[in-house]
């Protein structure tokens, strides 16, 4: 049998690496609500402990470009995933609000880890195999979400153990990356980047422009993806929702991100990356308008599905724009534009859970709807700043 290494590497192995990433965290979420209340904390205190998961993103982040360099990113992948999947057991066994933070800082830094090896080894088999597969791998993603969040609300609503589902379901993962490490391709065989670096007599105050304003999308971006993932069960309990239809809510946001990046490439090809960024950031601007006065937990999935066909295309769009920026290479856009999204990730949980604290998830899931105006407007601005900034 042909190995996947030796024909450019295997495109299934990569989109099960993503999907092992996103089932990571599609389980998380549904037992959110189990873990805040054995821990007995509050909105506020919640939001620190999640802001763990930021912090660790942060800090670990730049360890990924160090680690690749000197292993290559196959390696990175399978050290990254192993801790991945060890660490997910970690935020059942914390018995404090600190030790959950603490356990989330490993788990976020891991997961910081394995998105930037797992992307590296997604360009390098998509340029070997001189076609598009990108926005498949992500999609992979969003499936896993998707599983992960079916599996963690059919968990919480049996009333299994947290400690007892996050084992078996790491154990689970870790087997798949296992497998499918084996079919990843070194970096040595990747095909040269032929793009051309900038000469660097471009021009640098439009680029800084520019870079600042996807810069600042991108911050709200994390907003926009971490709220659902983090909150979204614990909106649904606020209103009433049992544990199983708690953990619907995350799997609608992440269902429909799945299917909205499936046709993301087709969207983008007609209308462009500016027109999907704004029609997007809109559409989840007006899932959440009449927040503030649902009452029933039914319909908090409709309005975490309508938010999260608005989101699907939003990141991949931002990262595209990244690499095509004037004046700096798509590396350096693209890591500049990678630790923005951590610290937006790290300030999301902290600021959204005080909010809910001082107005309720209602009223506070109003910041959705001002971050999805923000997005369409800093997208605004940028289409602008590089139109200018185009050859006459």
């Amino acid at each position: 049998m042909t190995d996947g290494r030796t024909v450019g590497g295997a495109p299934w192995a990569v989109a099960a690496i993503f999907f092992v990433n996103g089932a990571v965290l599609g389980n998380w979420a549904p037992r959110l609500p189990a873990i805040r209340d054995a821990l007995e904390l509050d909105a506020s205190v919640l939001g620190l402990a999640l802001a763990g998961v930021g912090t660790g993103g942060l800090l670990a982040t730049p360890l990924a470009a160090v680690g690749i360099r000197r292993l290559g990113s196959r390696r990175v992948v399978l050290l990254s995933a192993t801790v991945l999947c060890l660490a997910f057991v970690l935020p059942a066994l914390a018995g404090t609000w600190w030790a959950l933070a603490l356990a989330l800082a490993v788990l976020g830094g891991a997961d910081a880890v394995m998105d930037v090896s797992m992307n590296a080894q997604g360009v390098i088999v998509e340029k070997n195999r001189r076609r598009s597969l990108l926005n498949r791998f992500h999609a992979a993603w969003s499936a896993g979400a998707v599983t992960g969040g079916l599996t963690g609300a059919a968990a919480a609503g049996i009333g299994l153990a947290v400690l007892v589902h996050f084992a078996l379901v790491g154990g689970v993962l870790l087997a798949l990356a296992l497998v499918a490490h084996r079919s990843l391709v070194p970096d040595g065989r990747a095909v040269p980047d032929t793009v051309p670096r900038p000469s660097g007599r471009g021009p640098r105050r439009v680029f800084s422009g520019a870079l600042a304003l996807l810069g600042g999308l991108v911050l709200v971006c994390a907003l926009v993806e971490d709220v659902p993932q983090s909150w979204g069960a614990i909106y649904s309990t606020d209103l009433g929702a049992g544990p199983g239809l708690a953990g619907l809510t995350v799997v609608a946001f992440s269902s429909a991100m799945f299917v909205g990046r499936l046709v993301g490439d087709a969207v983008v090809d007609r209308v462009g990356r500016h027109a999907v960024l704004m029609g997007g950031a809109l559409l989840i601007a007006a899932a959440f308008l009449a927040a503030p006065v649902v009452s029933s937990p039914v319909i908090a999935p409709v309005m975490f599905a309508v938010a999260g066909f608005g989101a699907a295309p939003i990141f991949p769009a931002a990262f595209g724009l990244a690499g095509r920026l004037p004046g700096i290479t798509a590396g350096t856009a693209l890591t500049v534009v990678s630790l923005i999204a951590r610290i937006g990730v790290l300030l999301a949980p902290v600021a959204f859970g005080s909010l809910a604290e001082l107005t309720g998830f209602g009223w506070a899931l109003w910041s959705m709807v001002a971050a999805g105006v923000a997005v369409a407007l800093l997208a605004l601005a940028l289409r602008r700043v590089l139109a200018a900034s185009a050859p006459a």
